[in-house]
């Protein structure tokens, strides 16, 4: 089984390079629109700049995979930006076509994420989900991102029982745009929805399932591993179709919380998920590292795992 690695956002290895840079609500009220336009402009303009650098160093190393900050365009989805043409800006136009020049040469899987605050089991959440990929159709078409770069996100909560909200996401998933069906990724969740219900919602929903192999370990049904998780692996791996199966891994930190992050990804937590994954017949697998050091936990993780992993 071939496997690639890749990490979240921030590249610790390169001095401040971070492509994950804010603007406040409040930073941004306090200034008039013209002064306030250019401090976003600003700091859209260092996220690009260092996503670019994070281009090149993928290449550097040899990684495949990497997810971009879904902060890219600091407060492209709230209210405080009405108006106001980002995508159309010179400078992000040319930064946006040399990042997607560069991972179209490399061909680098990219994907986003989108924040806690979407879902599509309630009302707010599915506003949110809406804005966020409108955000995110602007932002792929500004860094010529085809239909393989995806948009990885959970199903939401579950107040009034998980049997209607799973019927409402189908419903909602089913309303979304083409666009955004081609790129949308579920996920399972570390309290509420288990990978059975991610896949199941998945299949019905014609969209893939990033199987989150931490989350399965602190929230499932039934056994962590064995038989009933290779043939959800299997189930899950069947609808990707246009670059290899994806799944996340993380370790659980040290402590009383299980679903915090560690620093480092044990090895010895995620290799019997990864040999699971074998048997369920994946021969490419990109393995997305979710732990605190990024760009370092994924490097450390790729050499340890080849040392006892064989393909």
């Amino acid at each position: 089984m071939d496997l690639q690695y890749g990490f979240v956002s921030i590249c610790l290895s390169e001095q401040a390079c971070s492509p994950a840079g804010n603007v406040t609500v409040k930073q941004a009220e306090a200034l008039d629109p013209p002064a306030r336009r250019s401090r976003i402009l600003r700091t859209a303009r260092r996220n690009l700049e260092n996503t670019l650098r994070i281009m090149w160093f993928l290449r550097a190393h040899g990684l495949e995979l990497y997810r971009i900050s879904a902060n890219l365009i600091p407060l492209a989805t709230h209210p405080v930006t009405a108006g106001w043409a980002w995508w159309e800006e010179e400078d992000l136009r040319q930064l946006g076509a040399k990042i997607g020049e560069a991972a179209a040469r490399q061909g680098y899987r990219l994907s986003s994420h989108l924040p806690e605050l979407c879902g599509f089991t309630t009302e707010a959440g599915f506003h949110w989900t809406q804005r966020y990929l409108e955000y995110h159709r602007r932002l792929f078409e500004l860094l010529n991102f085809g239909p393989s770069a995806k948009i990885v996100m959970h199903v939401g909560g579950a107040g009034g029982g998980k049997a209607q909200a799973l019927k409402t996401a189908k419903e909602r998933i089913v309303s979304l745009s083409p666009w955004a069906r081609e790129r949308l990724v579920l996920e399972n969740d570390d309290r509420v929805f288990t990978a059975a219900d991610v896949v199941q919602l998945a299949e019905e929903t014609g969209v893939p399932v990033a199987f989150d192999w931490h989350h399965h370990w602190v929230n499932r049904d039934g056994e962590a591993e064995g038989p009933a998780v290779r043939r959800l692996l299997a189930r899950g791996f069947a609808l990707w179709r246009d670059r290899p199966p994806k799944v996340h891994v993380s370790s659980p930190r040290e402590g009383r919380n299980p679903r915090a992050h560690a620093d480092y990804v044990d090895p010895r937590f995620v290799l019997p998920f990864l040999e699971m994954a074998r048997e369920a017949g994946a021969r490419q697998l990109d393995v997305m590292v979710e732990a605190k050091m990024k760009d370092l936990a994924a490097l450390r993780l790729r050499d340890q795992v080849a040392l006892v992993f064989s393909s």
